[in-house]
């Protein structure tokens, strides 16, 4: 059952890491450096973000800024997800760094909490092909356009997915379809990572409230 349920998410996950080798490539980025950064941020939407801004000529302040931006949105869902992490701090604080959208989502339970066993064995899945896509991405799909072959939509196509399922009030459809509203009006006006972090942040207060 569980293996059911985290395999859709894995696939995804590394669809999208063949998506971020293909960018990085295209950035200038190393094979090495585009490895190391996958290992050691492991934040998709944050990682394609920064390497699209190098590609469109960004300097590195603007791809930081985005990666932060982007990344905005784990604060509260770290706090969401903090009581299905057990043992001492330094343990917790490495179990939370296999958190992600995705197995955020997916290990959600009908009481708000989070399920921690599949919250982890998903978290640890991902890790791992997202690490495989990166490099599958980077040797293979080299200078190649990720638009010509559709992996710029993999991204979108997970958090819909994900999405859809937590779509289960009028309070939720409210909140999401305000924050969908706020990023494309932002989208022409601010730098890239600016709507989608505006969004996240409109659409928990409208949850909260």
């Amino acid at each position: 059952m569980r293996l059911q349920a985290i395999a859709p998410v894995a696939t995804a996950a590394f669809l999208f890491g063949i998506s971020f080798g293909a960018v990085a490539t295209t950035a200038g980025f190393g094979i090495e450096s585009a490895l190391v950064m996958s290992a050691t941020t492991f934040g998709g939407a944050a990682q394609v973000g920064s390497a699209a801004v190098l590609a469109a000529g960004g300097g590195a302040v603007s791809a930081i800024l985005a990666g932060v931006l982007l990344n905005l949105r784990y604060l509260p869902m770290g706090v969401t997800a903090s009581t299905a992490y057990k043992g001492p701090w330094y343990s917790r604080a490495a179990q939370a760094q296999l958190l992600g959208d995705e197995t955020w989502a997916l290990s959600r339970t009908p009481d708000g909490g989070h399920d921690a066993r599949l919250l982890l064995q998903a978290g640890a899945a991902v890790y791992v092909v997202w690490l495989a896509g990166t490099a599958i991405g980077v040797f293979a799909f080299k200078n190649v356009s990720v638009e010509a072959w559709g992996l710029d939509m993999v991204s979108p196509a997970i958090f819909f997915a994900l999405l859809w399922n937590q779509l289960d009030s009028p309070k939720t459809r409210i909140a999401a379809l305000t924050a969908v509203a706020t990023a494309l009006i932002l989208v022409p006006f601010t730098p890239a990572g600016v709507p989608i972090a505006v969004a996240s942040l409109v659409c928990l207060m409208g949850l909260v409230k």
